[in-house]
């Protein structure tokens, strides 16, 4: 009886070791050796699969004085660019050709989209086609009737001229 206790002790310690060994190996599988006491994991970091989650901190230029020079200036090292104009509605034209506000001219660390989010402003969804890596805004529903109005206030001021 002795015997079979041991027997299932040796048995039971073996299984163990083995279920540790490889856990083990699954770990370091997927990992490099870049030092002597030193690995890291061989797959592409989350702003590499997922491009609008890369991190961006921004200082523009004093030559940059739109926003669609500001998001065109953040998109061009990012995989992504700005939509043409003929697929933009006219309050997202109108927004686009807006001074960078002086508060925008520097801000960070946050993510690329973010950044896109931030220089739009809540008004506006951000619109993706990450096939194309192409980045588009749309106004919402409900700053939809604040731009007609202030559009039918334009249209009547050129009229009285």
């Amino acid at each position: 009886m002795k015997k079979h206790a041991q027997l299932k002790t040796y048995v039971l310690s073996s299984l163990l070791c083995l279920s540790v060994f490889a856990t083990a190996t699954l770990c370091f599988a997927n990992n490099v050796i870049v030092g002597r006491y030193l690995s890291v994991a061989a797959t592409s970091a989350a702003d590499q699969q997922n491009l609008l989650k890369q991190q961006i901190q921004i200082k523009f230029p004093q030559n940059i004085l739109t926003i669609k020079q500001a998001i065109k200036f953040i998109l061009q090292f990012s995989g992504y660019r700005l939509c043409s104009d003929n697929e933009l509605n006219q309050p997202e034209k109108e927004m686009l050709s807006q001074p960078l506000p002086e508060v925008d001219r520097t801000f960070g660390p946050m993510t690329l989209k973010q950044g896109l989010q931030t220089l739009a402003g809540n008004m506006f969804y951000l619109l993706l086609d990450p096939v194309n890596r192409l980045v588009g805004f749309k106004i919402k529903p409900d700053y939809r009737h604040l731009y007609q109005h202030v559009a039918i206030n334009k249209l009547s001021a050129q009229e009285g001229d």
